[in-house]
């Protein structure tokens, strides 16, 4: 889900400019300017990870406080760009003698009244950081209840009846005949690869199950793991362990033993292994 991040980067760098500069302000508004800074950056960081959420794993809580807090950034940037261009205000004419002296007076007299003013709005636009951030936590009801998680569709692919597939055949059995045009000696010593490359819902891993169902009983083992592209690789092993039928206490074994239990077992075995790795973008 794409999630607009409003104004949040602009008023977190523009807070970072009140605290510099021709500013002059308050002590205690500069202390309330870095609680806002701060609470803003976490906030920040809370939307972008909404934003990576996809939208059907996002429940109308998160949407609807991601709204707001986008809304909440326009409103503050509008302030603090109003105080801004009030405290710096035109550039000084070329005066001379009691005029000079009185519009430098006015001008300081107002900019006065302007900082007063800005810290006023400062305290109200905590108050309302506050509100927001209690409030996605007030009503995050969800928190602790698991969010629908999205099955790969290959999985399915794994269970359809070869015999119900259409068009596989040809495909497969040329498939079938690559794998065996090598020697037979040097594929039981070396083991062979062979890549299916696509887009997604081209049929890669139903043709690959189909490969796998007609040539399986030439091996002594057979294994099906799908890779993602940061795989975790001590269940992947796991997996691996489980399909070839080896009992072992997996739970106690790190990658590295896992690894070396997998290499033992299949010791003087001929195997084949499907391999489903991520789809082409």
């Amino acid at each position: 889900m794409e999630v607009v991040t409003g104004s949040l980067p602009s008023v977190i760098t523009k807070l970072g400019e009140l605290l510099i500069g021709e500013y002059d302000l308050q002590k205690g508004v500069k202390g309330e300017i870095r609680f806002l800074q701060a609470e803003l950056e976490s906030m920040k960081g809370a939307h972008e990870k909404i934003s990576r959420t996809p939208a059907d794993q996002l429940d109308n809580q998160d949407k609807i406080w991601a709204r707001e807090l986008r809304e909440l950034s326009y409103d503050i940037e509008d302030n603090i760009d109003m105080f801004m261009v009030h405290v710096k205000g035109k550039k000084q004419a070329e005066l001379q003698g009691m005029k000079k002296f009185i519009d430098t007076s006015v001008t300081l007299f107002r900019k006065a009244k302007i900082r007063r003013r800005i810290a006023s709005e400062i305290k109200d636009i905590k108050i309302r950081v506050e509100e927001v951030a209690k409030r996605h936590d007030r009503y995050k009801i969800n928190s602790d209840v698991a969010k629908p998680v999205k099955i790969d569709p290959r999985l399915f692919t794994q269970y359809t009846k070869v015999t119900e597939l259409v068009g596989v055949d040809e495909a497969s059995d040329e498939l079938i005949k690559t794998l065996e045009e090598k020697n037979e000696a040097s594929m039981q010593q070396h083991g062979k690869i062979v890549s299916i490359v696509g887009f997604g819902g081209l049929g890669k891993t139903t043709l690959a199950n189909a490969v796998y169902e007609k040539i399986r009983a030439q091996f002594d083992c057979c294994a099906t793991v799908s890779v993602s592209q940061t795989p975790d690789m001590k269940k992947l092993f796991k997996g691996l362990l489980n399909d070839l039928g080896k009992n072992t206490n997996e739970e106690l074994l790190d990658e590295q033993r896992l690894i070396r239990v997998f290499r033992e077992f299949l010791q003087e075995k001929r195997m084949k292994q499907v391999k489903q790795g991520p789809n082409l973008a």
